[in-house]
């Protein structure tokens, strides 16, 4: 390090005396060809290199499944007593709701996979009530703003429906 300094101190008195550019050369070769190339510290060593993260692969997609679902019956018990306190059971077939038919919220559901196509009726009293029916390239067939508390039709065509502010939907009828 004190020898850079040495030779910076030189070529500026040299640079101060205005030399001839070539006897400025000359004794810069001569300076430079004096110091030592090797050093006698340590040189740094250059940092590791770092690999790239690898690269994540889904483990679950989602596949739509299209099912036809049809109405069961589930077997519900009534419970009578007699005069003797004996419990009596009675079986009696109760339906069960499928569950496409069951009451919606706010959200996007996908026709015939989320939600039921059919005649829908909500329950709402607000008066910026939205939904909207569209299809799969996101053109509306059918969309509503105003009132709740009215039906909306959703067609087995299409693909999806937006519920916003309307309150609770409930399934009517195909």
């Amino acid at each position: 390090m004190k020898r850079v300094f040495d030779i910076l101190i030189a070529f500026s008195f040299v640079a101060s005396c205005s030399p001839k550019p070539e006897d400025l050369a000359l004794y810069l070769n001569q300076t430079l060809e004096a110091i030592p190339t090797q050093t006698d510290y340590p040189t740094q060593t250059a940092y590791p290199t770092h690999t790239a993260y690898p690269s994540l692969t889904p483990v679950n997609t989602y596949t739509p499944v299209f099912k036809l679902v049809t109405a069961t019956f589930t077997v519900t018990p009534e419970f009578t007593s007699t005069e003797t306190n004996t419990p009596t059971i009675t079986l009696t077939n109760t339906p069960t709701l499928d569950p496409l038919k069951r009451t919606r919220g706010n959200g996007f559901y996908l026709i015939g996979v989320d939600i039921a196509p059919g005649v829908w009726r909500s329950d709402g009293t607000q008066d910026d009530c939205y939904w909207a029916v569209t299809r799969a390239n996101g053109d509306i067939i059918d969309n509503h703003f105003g009132m709740a508390g009215g039906t909306a039709y959703l067609p087995a065509s299409g693909f999806q429906v937006q519920f916003e502010d309307c309150g609770t939907w409930s399934w009517l009828s195909n």
